[in-house]
């Protein structure tokens, strides 16, 4: 659901076109929590009664089943500094036992359940990072299909002058840059 009624241009430009979506999500994240609120809505729909029995059973597991689909989708929002930094403070506080900050607890004071929660959530979160780049990962055909459709998405987007730079100047680079800095630590 990550990508669902994307707008084909990244946050920064809905936020610099001042799209009603960005300010309705205050310039945070802004395809991502577009995109759960349109799937979630979806999920309520009265003929998904039986799915949403399946995946929960109470209002407890509805809330849960709600975090874990916010922080996944979330987690798709490479380009938030704020929000990987927080990642990787779960991901240390899970796997490292790093205190949190709240609290000053470690991993060894807390329930058994709760600390594989959070391993579990963190996770999730990392795989669905990866799905979301999968095509790097796969063989070069599907790499090049990919990479081609997402060019000429941004592409389309310089030429409708909704960005500010030419993708085709600086393509190559900046793929080896998200290969060095995003997709060799994310795998």
């Amino acid at each position: 659901i990550h990508a669902a009624d994307h707008p084909g241009v990244p946050n920064a430009q809905l936020v610099k076109e001042k799209t009603r979506i960005a300010v309705y999500y205050k310039n945070q994240s802004i395809a991502e929590q577009n995109s759960v609120d349109l799937c979630w809505d979806l999920l309520m729909d009265p003929r998904f009664k039986t799915l949403r029995d399946t995946i929960y059973g109470n209002d407890v597991e509805r809330r849960r089943f709600r975090q874990l689909v916010v922080n996944s989708v979330m987690a798709t929002d490479i380009v938030d500094k704020e929000l990987k930094a927080l990642r990787n403070a779960r991901w240390d506080r899970a796997f490292h036992g790093a205190p949190s900050g709240i609290g000053g607890h470690s991993e060894e004071q807390e329930d058994h359940e709760t600390a594989n929660t959070r391993k579990a959530t963190i996770v999730i979160e990392h795989l669905i990072q990866a799905s979301d780049v999968a095509h790097t990962m796969q063989h070069w055909h599907i790499y090049r299909k990919w990479n081609e459709r997402f060019f000429m998405e941004c592409y389309k987007g310089y030429q409708d002058g909704r960005a500010e730079n030419d993708p085709s100047l600086n393509w190559y680079k900046g793929e080896l840059g998200f290969f060095d800095f995003y997709i060799i630590p994310l795998a």
